[in-house]
């Protein structure tokens, strides 16, 4: 039973996907759409690929089958390595961003589909004056999505900002280095274990809520 406790808002919508990598398997639950933008950004920032190059993708309702051509299986798996004790990527800055005309770019976040359910994560991609925005139920997709969009775009994410309103954890932060993306700002906190990797690798972060800048890129 359904009980309404007073006006309910839209629920927002989850479903499972099937992503067939190379012959593998995996089953992800997201918000089914930008199902391209998603499986391209999840294979540049886990580290998979550098870029969406050569990469065979078809998307058929919901399943979508990926073919990276040339990899052995030994180097596929090696590169899902996470954080293993051999994996440390460092990135640096190209430039030099303005704290306050980050707090500017917040707005960017704020989307319908978030007032209407209060169940979607947002991220954006930000490049001069040009954003590619993404949402999902999970905030590491919403990640992958932002992050597939301005690949598909031609961006050069060196040369941008990740702008997320989820907290700022490890993950995401590990997401960031592997795409080449040098900043990282979110409207929400940010976690000990991200502070610590940030300053291991060079990536920059913002957090608004917590009050918090790290690294050289912000100035």
């Amino acid at each position: 039973m359904i009980r309404y406790l007073g006006k309910p808002l839209e629920i927002a919508v989850e479903e499972e996907v099937e992503f067939v990598l190379n012959g593998r398997v995996y089953r992800k639950f997201c918000t089914p759409s930008m199902l391209k933008e998603l499986a391209i950004g999840f294979l540049v920032s886990e580290g998979i690929l550098k870029s969406p190059d050569g990469l065979k993708l078809e998307i058929s309702g919901k399943r979508i089958l990926a073919e990276i051509p040339d990899i052995s299986e030994f180097e596929l798996n090696s590169r899902f390595s996470g954080f293993s004790e051999n994996f440390r990527p460092k990135i640096r800055s190209k430039g030099k961003f303005k704290l306050e005309e980050l707090k500017k770019h917040l707005q960017i976040l704020e989307i319908e589909e978030y007032r209407k359910t209060r169940g979607y994560h947002v991220s954006a991609i930000v490049t001069g004056d040009s954003f590619y925005r993404a949402y999902d139920v999970g905030r590491h997709n919403a990640v992958d999505k932002a992050i597939g969009m301005a690949l598909l775009n031609s961006v050069d994410l060196g040369n941008s900002f990740l702008l997320i309103s989820g907290r700022i954890s490890k993950e995401i932060a590990l997401k960031c280095v592997n795409a080449g993306i040098p900043l990282l700002v979110s409207k929400a906190a940010i976690l000990s274990s991200a502070i610590e990797f940030c300053m291991e690798s060079g990536l920059s972060a913002v957090s608004f809520a917590t009050n918090i800048a790290v690294g050289d890129a912000i100035e």
